[in-house]
């Protein structure tokens, strides 16, 4: 049955009310035990802007073949510290069951687990939530689901959950206010402190210390009030078509969003698919403009070599966990709205007994976001960016049963009262210039820019 939108809090209500009698015939495997109803569809972001409700959740795939939006937490893991995420990922497949193979965990992992700024800690180290109540599109399918904890089932916790059912929102139209006003604008570094830490990367490769790294850049921009987590995801995504969008709210006044072209891997059972993004032109309105920004880029020795780093570096680290392996015999060009890249698809058959946190250690960073060599590519941008990335770069997605998918969390802004800083990066290699990454940086933010130009 699928129910209208009137009446789906009402045979939610129903269904949760019920929950407590089926307690004792829940298999005691299951961890979290979940209820979803079919109803007509909505607009998801729509919906989660409508709610009140500190903690949300909202995340689409490229190809809009699922969207999902989320409030409160059925589930929360976060740590800070060391990264194990073996420890993680342990602990998520021991709550999930075939018995709700569309219960998901949501969030993300820091980009360099040794170095965390403050800005950060609502989000922790890393952080992955089962949202309390959530409506999902797949398949041309809408579904309002609620989750809870079996732990946690009881008469109390029931009818908190049924009082905070009733004071949903189901209107299918919502009010946008006007876009908050920037009232002022920093970048770090600056353009000048951007030029010291260029020369300083560029020299090393030379010295060959390493053979690329990606510097990025913070631009801190402060409204006149706070921005709201929802609105502007919204008109983000009217903007950046063809890409994963995320939004990880924590709490009321801060949250983690963004429009990321780029796929980390996608897993679904013993399949896994990846890909190397790295190279990049801005894209133009005038086709003839357009179409020599295009052939510059596929003709460009300097962003070729630097496309090469991340298909090597993903080729072999693929190989050591899969025992078959497929990849373009040459890059395709990525089109976007604003921009366009190098890409080469991947896709292999994993090894028996591969777990996730295997392939997200192997993949994560790739030299597109970090550099290579890997490792000291990472400790040069540690010591030369002057500030901690967090979730920026990191890898943000989800875990379901016998799947898994994570995007690379660039093209991504950091939400913070009345702040939103804005995080993009550019990969160095010979042949780069200091100017010509920098307006790759601001090319790269323009998106978030004129969302609230606007």
């Amino acid at each position: 049955m699928i129910y209208p939108l009137t009446q789906a809090k009402e045979a939610m209500a129903a269904c949760i009310r019920q929950i407590p009698a089926q307690v004792s015939s829940i298999d005691s495997v299951i961890r979290i035990f979940r209820c979803e109803l079919s109803i007509e569809p909505i607009n998801i972001l729509y919906w989660l802007h409508n709610q009140k409700i500190n903690t949300k959740i909202y995340w689409s795939d490229r190809n809009e073949a699922f969207e999902i939006g989320g409030v409160g937490v059925a589930d929360r893991l976060k740590g800070e510290g060391t990264l194990n995420y073996k420890r993680v990922f342990d602990y998520i497949n021991s709550r999930l069951s075939a018995d709700h193979p569309r219960l998901r965990y949501y969030g993300g992992m820091s980009f360099d687990p040794s170095c965390q700024d403050s800005e950060w800690k609502d989000f922790g180290m890393y952080q992955f939530i089962i949202p309390q109540f959530e409506i999902f599109n797949s398949k041309n399918q809408t579904t309002f689901a609620f989750n809870i904890a079996t732990d946690t089932i009881n008469s109390k916790n029931i009818e908190n959950a049924v009082t905070q059912l009733n004071q949903f929102n189901f209107s299918t139209e919502t009010t946008y206010r006007k876009a908050p006003r920037v009232i002022a604008r920093s970048d770090f570094p600056d353009r000048e402190q951007w030029n010291a830490q260029f020369a300083g990367i560029r020299q090393d490769i030379g010295n060959k210390n390493y053979e690329k790294v990606v510097l990025a850049r913070r631009s801190i921009f402060d409204f006149n009030v706070p921005p709201r987590s929802s609105a502007l995801m919204k008109h983000l995504k009217d903007r950046t078509p063809d890409c994963f969008h995320f939004c990880f709210q924590p709490s009321s006044d801060t949250a983690f969003l963004g429009a990321s072209p780029e796929r980390l891997y996608k897993r679904e059972r013993q399949e896994i698919f990846s890909e190397a993004i790295a190279g990049t032109r801005p894209r133009a309105t005038e086709d003839g403009l357009d179409k020599e920004l295009e052939s510059q880029l596929l003709n460009s020795a300097k962003d070729a070599h630097e496309h090469k780093y991340v298909v090597d570096t993903i080729r072999a680290e693929m190989k050591r966990f899969c025992r078959q392996v497929r990849a373009d015999e040459t890059f395709t060009l990525q089109k976007l709205k604003g921009s366009q890249h190098l890409r080469t698809f991947f896709e292999g058959k994993l090894n028996n007994d591969v777990s996730d946190h295997e392939i997200l250690q192997a993949l994560h960073p790739t030299p597109a976001v970090g550099g290579t060599p890997t490792e000291t590519a990472v400790t040069a941008i540690r010591e030369t960016e002057p500030f901690g990335r967090g979730w920026y770069a990191g890898p943000i997605g989800y875990i379901g049963h016998e799947q898994a998918e994570f995007a690379v969390a660039i093209r991504s802004g950091l939400i913070k009262r009345n702040q939103l800083s804005l995080y993009a990066g550019a990969g160095i290699v010979r042949g780069s210039t200091s100017d010509d990454e920098w307006n790759e940086i601001e090319n790269k933010i323009s998106n978030f820019i004129n969302v609230f130009n606007t």
